[in-house]
């Protein structure tokens, strides 16, 4: 009669451990030949090295010496992922204690071994669904193995390692915590699938079931004693191929990956991981939220300078007094007066209007109510140089300047002190002068605390009066410029440089050498001041890198602890299948999962804080998706960096020794 084929072959296969100072020959120097179709019990005393001698069938241990063919091809050199697909798909494990994960039910259990084959979730399920239900448990697909019996527990794990249709069973006791009536159940499942060509090697204590298989082999100190026939027989398989040769490895996928680390590493520990993610959402929420203030802040700064006019400049006279004003006098210069503003429309052609302004300090009543608002007479283009309008009445015109009239307008603030628009045509008192107030400017909404790094002024509390009139009033003053400012529209933002530069030399030769002005530009003031926010910037990016570190770590921490508290799940992973890069990539993907939540979180916090911050503090709201994007890679990178120890801490678990783990 014609034999199987050859399946399985050990020559000389060896297996020692160090125990200390003795070495202990588990597995010593066997010689066995597995023939398809065959059903194998191996019996022995304990330590007689039945359960290494399975490990190294399955390829979860490595041999000492010796050689394992498969089908022919030694295994020896074979990579990790090679031996991983020989688990998954050609040699199916059934464990004495089970080794079910609590976390899955009994179909996702099963279905186990086919998410690393690469099969689609809905396609495995179904496939699981089947093989529950040959075991007698389409019932309790939906229970979790804690819900279950030992007999059922063993018939999920019998279902699980035939999911994939391997070609060899491996049994490892799987009748030893069970009841008779039980074992004989599960015997009798194990010899139909014998029946049905499926080779199966069985170790066991029971002598009964021991002579039920078609061959028994004995063991004791880790070699073979005795090799006989059973009383079961041989189904014929001489008619068939030679096996299935191993495909690629095709691994999880990401969602899988995804669900293994929601599961599995984030909802079993709600409070450690909260407490983990903190870390993340700190460092992410500051980088968003105080940017985007700090971007809040420069903007508002930036409007409310384009609201007094972004291409304005002014040139202001330095108020010398004393020696120094003698000096500056002796030496030819007359301070700033209108023969500048006569020089400048001549000789700088982005000059589109031109004004002047002299302040005052006058005393200011209305009937008993005094009045404390700054004094300046301006002649000119006032009102369009520095971007005002006039909510009621008029502005100061031609032939106000020329009779040398007493009238004023108010600014907005002042005006409201006096009753708002119904303070028009009511007179004010200036130092015991009577002035009709004809005028009321519109708001200007302008925070003055925000711009004074620019000595910009706020025009809302202004008291504006014809600037001739002034000078009637100040002549007496000896030596005094006759002008305070000079204001200067320009066409167009760009031309602000050049422009300061040509007047600035124009200006220095008609004041014969003499620099007793000062050239203010608006846009460099505020350049000025946003340069000092910097520091902020600089500190927001520490704060953020330390609470992204801390938060780093202690992810490493968490994973580090969860490889440690799951040991005994990355046998089980191994053991139907995984190689390491899959349980690498499980356990970075649930460090990534961690830090990419708290970043999500983070990103959310943030904006509800710039949102509440901003209406609070008066701020334009301004997010920066770059540094939106920029956080959240910078979660995403935490989370591979810090987790990928753990992960290859995990990864480099012995299979054999994770499975032991309690």
């Amino acid at each position: 009669m014609r034999e199987n084929p050859v399946l399985l072959e050990l020559r000389s296969l060896t297996k020692h451990y160090q125990m200390g100072d003795n070495v202990v020959r588990a597995v010593d120097d066997l010689h066995l030949t597995v023939r398809r179709g065959e059903f194998i019990t191996v019996v022995g005393t304990s330590g007689s090295g039945k359960s290494t001698l399975l490990h190294l069938l399955a390829c979860l241990d490595s041999p000492t010496e010796g050689h394992y063919f498969v089908e022919g091809e030694d295994v020896a050199n074979w990579s990790d992922e090679k031996l991983s697909i020989l688990r998954n798909r050609r040699v199916g494990l059934v464990f004495q204690q089970f080794n079910l994960l609590s976390d899955l039910t009994v179909l996702e259990n099963i279905a186990l071994p086919l998410a690393y084959a690469g099969m689609p979730r809905a396609a495995r399920l179904t496939k699981a669904r089947v093989f529950a239900e040959k075991l007698g448990l389409g019932d309790r697909v939906s229970h979790k193995p804690t819900e279950l019996s030992g007999g059922q527990c063993q018939r999920v794990a019998i279902a699980r390692a035939l999911a994939n249709e391997p070609d060899v069973l491996l049994a490892d006791e799987p009748t030893g915590n069970l009841d008779s009536t039980t074992s004989r159940d599960i015997m009798k499942v194990l010899l139909d699938l014998n029946g049905q060509g499926l080779t199966i090697i069985f170790v066991t204590h029971d002598p009964e079931l021991s002579e039920m298989g078609n061959r028994k082999v004995t063991l004791r100190d880790g070699q073979i004693t005795e090799d006989r026939p059973g009383k079961g027989s041989l189904p014929d398989l001489s008619s068939s191929g030679t096996g299935k040769k191993p495909p690629q490895h095709a691994g999880l996928g990401l969602w899988d990956l995804l669900r293994i680390g929601w599961r599995e590493g984030l909802v079993p520990h709600k409070m450690r991981t909260g407490l983990t993610m903190l870390g993340i959402i700190i460092g992410v929420a500051s980088v968003i939220a105080m940017t985007s203030l700090s971007l809040g802040s420069k903007k508002k700064q930036a409007d409310q300078i384009r609201a007094l006019g972004a291409n304005l400049v002014r040139i202001q006279d330095k108020g010398l007094e004393g020696m120094a004003l003698s000096r500056v006098r002796s030496g030819g210069s007359m301070g700033l007066g209108f023969r500048d503003m006569e020089l400048i429309a001549e000789r700088v052609p982005a000059v589109s209007k031109l004004a002047a302004s002299r302040e005052i300090k006058l005393n200011v009543m209305m009937g008993r109510q005094h009045l404390s608002p700054r004094i300046i007479g301006v002649t000119g283009d006032y009102l369009e140089v520095n971007n005002l309008s006039v909510v009621k009445g008029r502005f100061i015109g031609n032939q106000d300047q020329g009779t040398r009239a007493r009238v004023a307008v108010l600014g907005w603030a002042v005006g409201k002190e006096l009753g708002g628009e119904d303070c028009l045509g009511r007179t004010l008192m200036l130092s015991g002068d009577p002035y009709q107030i004809v005028g009321l400017l519109a708001s200007k909404k302008v925070d003055q605390l925000e711009l004074e790094a620019t000595s910009l002024t706020d025009s809302n509390y202004d008291l504006i009066i014809p600037l001739q009139t002034l000078l009637g009033r100040t002549a007496f003053l000896e030596n005094r410029s006759e002008l305070d400012e000079i204001h200067l529209q320009l066409r167009t933002e760009d031309e602000l440089y050049e422009a300061g530069t040509s007047i600035k030399r124009l200006l220095t030769v008609a004041h014969k050498g003499h620099e007793d002005f000062h050239i203010v530009i608006p846009l460099d003031l505020l350049k000025q001041k946003q340069q000092s926010q910097k520091l902020l910037d600089v500190l927001t990016i520490c704060i953020s890198s330390i609470s992204l570190v801390v938060g780093g770590i202690g992810i490493m921490n968490i994973m580090l602890a969860s490889v440690t508290e799951r040991t005994r799940e990355v046998g089980i992973r191994r053991a139907v299948g995984a190689c390491k890069g899959d349980i690498l990539r499980q356990f970075l993907s649930e460090s990534v999962l961690i830090s990419v939540t708290g970043g999500i979180i983070g990103i959310g916090a943030s904006l509800a804080a710039v949102l509440i911050t901003c209406r609070l503090l008066d701020l334009p709201i301004v997010i920066s998706p770059v540094m939106t994007a920029v956080a959240a890679s910078a979660a995403v990178a935490t989370g591979l960096v810090f987790g990928l120890y753990p992960a290859v801490q995990a990864a480099k678990r012995n299979p054999v020794e994770a499975l032991r783990y309690e």
